[in-house]
C-alpha cells in the first residue's frame, strides 16, 4: 500500500505558475514568521538589532526563495524533470534542503571548521524551518486547482459538446464499444477496469472495459459526463434527483435503484441541481 502511494504522481508544482507561487509564498510567509516570531531563537544568533537584524532574518528566507527558483526551474530543466512521482519529488526535496544547509554553511557559517558538525546543525534547522512555509504553499496551491478544476467541469455542465455516439477505449487506446451519449449513465471504477452503465431498449446494460476512471475523466469531460466520486462518474443529463443529507450529498440515476454519492470535492457542482 505505502509502495502504491509513493508511485502515485505528483503533478502540484507542474506549472510554472505554481511553481514561481510556492517561491512567493516562502519567501513573504519565511521572512513575516522570521521576524515576527524569531524562533529557535535566531535573534541572538548576533549581536544586531533594529534594520540590521532584519535584513539578516530576512536574508535567511531570501536564501530558500533563491535555491527553490533554481531548482525549480533551471535545475529541473537540466534533468528533464518534468514530472514526478510522489517518491521521485520527496527525494528532490531532500536535495533542495541540503542545498539550502549548504548555503546557510557558506554564507554564515564557517565551511573550512567543522564542516560536518555545521551541516548536521544546518540541516536540522532548515528542515524545521522550511516544514510550515512549504506546507503552507503546497495547500494553497493545491485549492486554486481544486477550485480551478471545478469551475472547468461546471463550464462543461453548462456547455456540453454534442455527440451522437461516445466510444470507449481500454488502456491500449482500442475502441471496444459505443454507446449512445444520451444512454450512457455512470461509470464505476472496479479495480483495473470500469464498469461502463448504459440504457440500451430500455433496460439498464454493463459492459467491463480494462482501462481507469482517470482516464475516461479526460475523455468524457465534454460529453457531461463529470466525476463525483473517487470511484464514480456520472452523465448529469440522466441525474434524476440530489438529495443532501447534512454534509453527506447523493445522487441518483436513471434505471439505478442505489444512490451514488457526492464526495466534498464535487459538491458544489450537484448543489447546483438543487438550487
Amino acid at each position: 500500500m505505502k509502495l502504491t502511494f509513493l508511485n502515485n504522481t505528483f503533478n502540484l508544482l507542474d506549472k510554472k505558475s505554481d511553481r514561481y507561487l510556492l517561491i512567493t509564498i516562502i519567501l513573504v510567509f519565511s521572512i513575516l514568521f522570521l521576524n515576527i516570531f524569531e524562533p529557535f531563537n535566531i535573534s541572538r544568533w548576533y549581536s544586531d538589532s533594529g534594520i540590521i537584524q532584519f535584513l539578516r532574518l530576512s536574508s535567511y528566507g531570501i536564501v530558500v526563495a533563491l535555491v527553490f527558483l533554481f531548482t525549480q526551474f533551471p535545475l529541473r530543466n537540466i534533468f528533464k524533470m518534468h514530472s514526478f512521482k510522489i517518491k521521485s519529488y520527496l527525494l528532490w526535496l531532500l536535495i533542495e534542503i541540503m542545498l539550502i544547509s549548504l548555503g546557510y554553511i557558506f554564507l554564515y557559517g564557517n565551511p573550512i571548521g567543522n564542516f560536518v558538525n555545521d551541516l548536521i546543525y544546518s540541516l536540522k534547522y532548515t528542515l524545521l524551518g522550511i516544514c510550515l512555509p512549504y506546507s503552507f504553499a503546497l495547500l494553497i496551491i493545491y485549492y486554486k486547482n481544486q477550485r480551478a478544476e471545478i469551475e472547468e467541469l461546471k463550464k462543461h455542465i453548462k456547455k456540453p459538446a454534442e455527440k451522437r455516439l461516445i466510444s470507449f477505449n481500454d488502456e491500449n487506446g482500442k475502441i471496444k464499444f459505443s454507446v449512445l451519449a444520451k444512454d450512457l449513465v455512470f461509470l464505476e471504477s472496479t479495480d483495473n477496469y470500469v464498469s461502463v452503465h448504459y440504457i440500451l431498449e430500455g433496460k439498464m446494460q454493463r459492459k467491463l472495459l480494462r482501462n481507469t476512471l482517470k482516464n475516461m475523466e479526460e475523455m468524457l469531460h465534454k460529453n457531461a459526463t463529470i466525476r463525483c466520486h473517487r470511484s464514480f462518474m456520472v452523465n448529469t443529463k440522466n441525474v434524476e434527483f440530489v438529495q443532501k443529507d447534512g454534509k453527506k450529498l447523493n445522487i441518483k440515476v436513471k434505471q439505478f435503484e442505489k444512490f451514488i454519492p457526492v464526495s466534498q470535492k464535487y459538491s458544489s457542482l450537484f448543489l447546483d441541481f438543487i438550487t
